[in-house]
């Protein structure tokens, strides 16, 4: 009876550790990619496993099952392992598509455009912010020094920006902005616009360098403009994809 007993656990031990780290959950799940770029999908689940290939950022796996850190998953036609870390229930691409704010400047940045917004040449702005109000100052101005030239508005109700103490306004629309959704901008005075929120998740690059989730409003004539968040305008272009307006420069003021 013991040699029965004995080897009915070597079969048991033997079938257990016959089996592979990826049946420890049976369940399949869906989640998405949520990390700083695309991650790597490897053969084991080791940090210097084998690559198998790379799985986009925010695309959507199916996890087989999670273990000590890895997670088993299927992409495509590929199953490999990937840091359960990099991972997550919620779709972070949805929530990039929806815009609340931030659109306006940090405080204390300065920027410099060239063109500028209203002179083709180059222009430095000093960023002070108020409340809901966001001002840029040209502390070179020879008129008005102490003036502001420009001002942005953000309220959690609309996003303006135009020229300080003036009716002269370049947008004026109301948040949130959703990308691939029309919207109206009241930033001419006697005739709203439509216009589409061509994208909230594009990745951008002027001058100043590269910036991601750039919202890009384009309007009936065909222009555009393109906002960062915290930093604001990075450019305006027309119909034909001309530059009128462009950051070239952003610095941390002392």
């Amino acid at each position: 009876m013991r040699k029965i007993m004995a080897a009915i656990m070597v079969l048991i031990l033997g079938c257990s550790y016959a089996f592979p780290l990826h049946t420890t959950v049976a369940a399949k799940t869906e989640m998405y990619v949520n990390a700083k770029n695309d991650i790597i999908l490897r053969v084991e689940p080791k940090q210097n496993g084998k690559r198998i290939g790379t799985i986009t950022n925010h695309s959507k796996v199916t996890v087989l099952s999670s273990s000590n850190g890895w997670s088993y998953v299927q992409s495509g036609k590929s199953k490999g392992y990937v840091y359960t870390s990099a991972l997550s229930k919620q779709n972070p691409q949805a929530a990039l598509t929806t815009i609340t704010g931030g659109l306006t400047p940090k405080d204390g940045l300065i920027l410099t455009y060239e063109p500028s917004f209203l002179e083709k040449k180059k222009e430095t702005f000093h960023v002070e912010k108020e409340d809901e109000y966001t001002y840029l100052y040209n502390k070179k101005s020879h008129l008005y020094p102490d003036l502001s030239n420009f001002t942005y508005i953000e309220d959690g109700k609309r996003l303006l920006m135009g020229v300080s103490s003036s009716d002269f306004i370049f947008v004026n629309v109301p948040l949130p902005l959703k990308q691939g959704a029309y919207t109206v901008d009241s930033s001419m005075m006697f005739e709203e616009q439509k216009v589409l929120v061509e994208s909230t998740t594009k990745t951008i690059s002027v001058k100043a360098g590269t910036f991601k989730n750039v919202v890009i409003l384009r309007y009936p004539s065909g222009s555009r403009v393109y906002f960062a968040k915290g930093i604001g305008v990075l450019k305006i272009t027309g119909k034909n994809g001309e530059t009128f307006t462009e950051l070239v420069s952003v610095k941390e003021g002392k």
